[in-house]
């Protein structure tokens, strides 16, 4: 294929792998997962929902699922990664529209750069923690200086494991490949040594997962279990869609298949158990369940443990951010001012405008993360349900390269934007959030992500078989070039 020039729609990230890029196998996909998984926002959620009730079992039955279909969505979004050497913003201009695409690609750099500033957040607690067991008067730096209920030791905290992100950056994608290959493993480190713990304490894992929880029957449990599973789904909302910025780089669909499977359903499996005991020792340890491991460690009197504990919980905190949260709204930025901003630019920008996401507000209680949850879901779920639509049914797997790059191609549609794709996607998000606002859809909010799915999916592939774009019918020019 013949290199694109526009400078309005490419630049030298945003252009197809060669061959001899693609070197990726299963597992520096199966490392990725193994890092991201383990973090601080996503323990909260598992903990939280032994708090509302469900028993050990109950939510280790809903990880289990949700990691099974979060498996089956990043294996189908990533194929056409694989298949074109293609990130996730240039692929999506095959269904939204070579303009339209900066629309959904913003929304989801959006809500990555929120995400980013939880995790570090989330980390920079962690980081608080050693400093104030290496240096006691730590904490009452500044007197009573604080900036939007953040005190001043918080705050440099936040800064300075703020800036760690910006070294992991410098060499783009091949040093968050090596970064990811033994950041992964390593936080196993801190979550086998906190399941030790809590089993010692509980006198074995007898008493942890013995505890009956409050739903019993079928009905008493189905909507609390499948609100668990949107929940967790919703945390990975954002990397289903732009998985494709990873899978690119795959040297075949079976190392990226092999190393998602390998990654997710297992990891995800041992993660639950570890959270699941933990929170349950910690019941048995401080009275009370505690969903914050941030807190767990607090508790605790040896500085060697929390020293060890705390760094491989930044490391694990960069790990997801750098991975979920900073790799896509580089190549989503990039997108956008394709002449301006490359993917380091990107990056940079980031994790600037993560700064002022106000993180520590968030993360005041695990209802205030339920929510965001369910609102990112209700909001990506339709979009990853039109890229799907529009990658399988509509062009059976057939994409153009070079019209993804020109203005005058099928994927121009009207003046760039394909009014079919954001039809199906605002339906999507308004019967998946609709229960926010309306009490008698409360059920459909809760399992928001699938219901925009599902809705968007059905709508895109209607309008796009039922009113198909002027100039060809939807995917027939595709086929007759393959043909060719």
């Amino acid at each position: 294929m013949k290199k694109p020039t526009n400078d309005r729609l490419s630049n030298k990230d945003l252009l197809p792998l060669e061959e001899g890029e693609r070197t990726w196998k299963a597992v520096n996909f199966a490392s990725i997962w193994m890092g991201c998984i383990h973090n601080i926002p996503t323990y909260a959620t598992v903990g939280g929902l032994i708090a509302i009730g469900l028993s050990p079992w109950q939510v280790l039955a809903i990880i289990v699922t949700a990691s099974l279909i979060l498996f089956a969505a990043l294996a189908l979004n990533g194929h056409a990664g694989t298949k074109y050497g293609l990130p996730f913003p240039v692929i999506i201009r095959a269904s939204y529209g070579i303009y339209g695409a900066n629309i959904p690609a913003l929304l989801r750099a959006f809500t990555a750069i929120m995400w980013l500033g939880i995790q570090t957040f989330a980390g920079s607690t962690a980081l608080n923690i050693l400093l104030l067991n290496i240096w006691p008067g730590w904490g009452s730096l500044g007197g009573d200086w604080n900036i939007f209920g953040l005190h001043l030791s918080g705050f440099l905290s936040f800064i300075f494991f703020w800036g760690i992100h910006l070294l992991v950056l410098r060499h783009g994608m091949e040093s968050i490949k090596k970064f990811e290959v033994w950041a992964g493993p390593l936080v196993y480190l801190v979550f086998g040594g906190m399941v030790w713990w809590a089993i010692d304490i509980a006198g074995g894992l007898g008493p942890i997962y013995s505890h009956p929880g409050k739903f019993h029957t079928f009905s008493e449990t189905f909507w609390p279990f499948a609100a668990g599973v949107t929940g967790i789904i919703g945390i990975w909302a954002t990397l289903i869609l732009n998985i494709p910025d990873f899978t690119r780089f795959a040297a075949s669909q079976k190392e990226q298949i092999r190393g998602q499977f390998y990654g997710l359903p297992g990891t995800f499996a041992l993660f639950a158990f570890a959270s699941i005991t933990v929170t349950s020792g910690s019941q048995v340890a401080f009275g009370k369940p505690i969903w914050d491991v941030v807190e767990i460690l607090a508790r605790f009197d040896n500085p060697f443990v929390i020293a060890l504990s705390v760094i491989t919980l930044c490391i694990a905190a960069v790990s997801v951010n750098v991975a979920a949260n900073i790799v896509s709204p580089a190549y989503d930025l990039a997108n956008a001012l394709p002449k301006y901003i490359t993917f380091r630019r990107g990056g940079y920008l980031t994790a600037v405008l993560a700064l002022f996401t106000i993180p520590w507000k968030l993360m005041e209680s695990a209802t205030n993360v339920y929510a965001f949850l369910g609102l990112i879901g209700g909001m990506l779920g339709p979009v990853a349900g039109v890229m799907m639509a529009d990658y399988f049914l509509i062009r059976k797997r057939q994409l153009s390269v070079e019209d993804l790059y020109s203005e005058n191609g099928q994927y121009t549609y009207y003046k760039g934007y394909n009014y079919r794709a954001f039809a199906a996607t605002f339906l999507g998000a308004f019967i998946s959030l609709i229960g926010m606002y309306v009490p008698a859809f409360a059920g459909i909010y809760d399992i928001s992500w699938f219901a925009g799915v599902i809705v968007s999916c059905l709508g895109y592939t209607a309008l796009m078989y039922f009113h198909p774009p002027y100039a060809k019918a939807a995917g027939q020019m595709v086929r007759e070039r393959a043909a060719e």
